[in-house]
């Protein structure tokens, strides 16, 4: 199974096999059923799931319903529900992970980029409005993070000192998100400013790469790193919809030597030359890899490396369940939340199998290619 159509044939029992566990884990973690309180359970963070985490789960709920024609769908609207009150009144979303006791929880962008998709999708295929509400609100408070005379850069969360390139696109795809929803075209004007800003970013200190973040001043503040280029990848791709020929064309020759590069690294483990930070190291379940490369499934490099990679996780989770995207790299500091937990990474891949699956029309209505 190494071409392209040998992805496409599988993709439905791959879809099937992998909603079906996550779902059923997703409903173990389901509270206040039945009132105006449902919600998602976090057991390792000991408090209810993240309001990001909540809507990733919410759009697998609708993706199981346009699969099966179950009951995903009322769920998804009602997880949005909970969202909706928790969302911040700036618009942002609190993040809890790796906080200490008493400190005050961080809001920051990859929260609101890393759902944006969801609301979008949700809204689009339920009729509710709610998820459109929260999009166009967290959308409104990325445009207050814009950061003075650097056209196109985003503050990643208040306490930010320098430019967290992926920080960037999470902020441009919510932008181009928004504008879908509400077709106010001022949200894809500072879409297309931040493409610009990130575009100009590639190779200029390394070919082929951009580093995790850069000064002020354009200079490498944390080197390269396979993730979070990846992370650009998949969310700069579906703000190419609704950009001038131009952008895209220049962004497509950019993405297309951005995978390569990546597609390249994983035939080795990750090293501090390819992955910089220490956190995202854990590469079988970084799904924004995945995602990078299920873009550029018409190549046969990345098309073999999905292609893997998904057989493999129909098999684990066969066996494990979703313990296996329990989060490999831990820390040490017990005086803080987890950086991460199984409920995370589970909802993290929930998000992203609902993205390959809806982004571009691989499932319409209920049929599956």
């Amino acid at each position: 199974m190494s071409d392209t159509p040998s992805v496409q044939v599988g993709w439905k029992a791959i879809l099937r096999r992998c909603v079906g566990p996550v779902r059923t884990y997703f409903d173990s973690m389901l509270r206040g059923m039945g009132t105006d309180d449902t919600h998602l359970f976090d057991e390792e963070l000991g408090q209810r799931a993240s309001c990001c985490t909540t809507g990733q789960a919410a759009c697998l709920y609708t993706l199981d319903a346009i699969l099966t024609g179950g009951d995903g769908k009322e769920i998804a609207v009602d997880l949005m529900k909970d969202v909706e009150r928790r969302q911040l009144p700036s618009g942002g979303f609190s993040q809890p992970y790796y906080r200490k006791a008493g400190e005050k929880e961080v809001v920051d962008i990859a929260e609101i980029g890393a759902v944006a998709n969801s609301l979008y999708h949700v809204w689009r295929h339920t009729g509710s409005d709610i998820p459109a509400i929260i999009l166009k609100r967290s959308a409104d408070y990325l445009i207050t993070q814009k950061v003075p005379l650097h056209s196109g850069a985003v503050y990643k969360n208040p306490n930010a000192v320098d430019d967290v390139l992926n920080g960037d696109i999470y902020a441009a795809h919510t932008w181009a998100r928004a504008f879908q929803v509400t077709r106010d075209s001022s949200y894809a004007e500072e879409a297309k400013k931040t493409l610009h800003h990130v575009g100009n970013a590639f190779s200029r200190h390394e070919s082929g790469w951009w580093p995790y973040t850069e000064t002020w001043a354009g200079e490498i503040a944390m080197g390269n790193s396979v993730s979070y280029q990846a992370t650009i990848i998949a969310f700069a791709h579906t703000c190419l919809e609704v950009m001038p020929a131009e952008v895209t064309t220049r962004w497509m020759h950019i993405i297309n030597e951005a995978t390569g590069t990546i597609a390249r690294c994983l035939s080795e483990p990750p090293s501090e030359f390819v992955e910089v930070p220490w956190w995202s190291r854990d590469w079988k379940n970084t799904w924004e890899i995945y995602l990078a490369l299920w873009r550029s499934r018409t190549s046969k490099g990345p098309s073999d490396i999905v292609n893997q990679r998904m057989r493999e996780v129909v098999q684990d989770l066969e066996h494990d369940g979703v313990l296996c995207f329990s989060p490999k790299i831990l820390s040490e500091d017990r005086t803080r939340t987890p950086v991460s937990t199984t409920f995370r990474k589970t909802a993290t891949f929930a998000g992203i199998l609902s993205y390959m699956a809806l982004d571009e029309g691989v499932v319409q209505g209920a049929d599956v290619l």
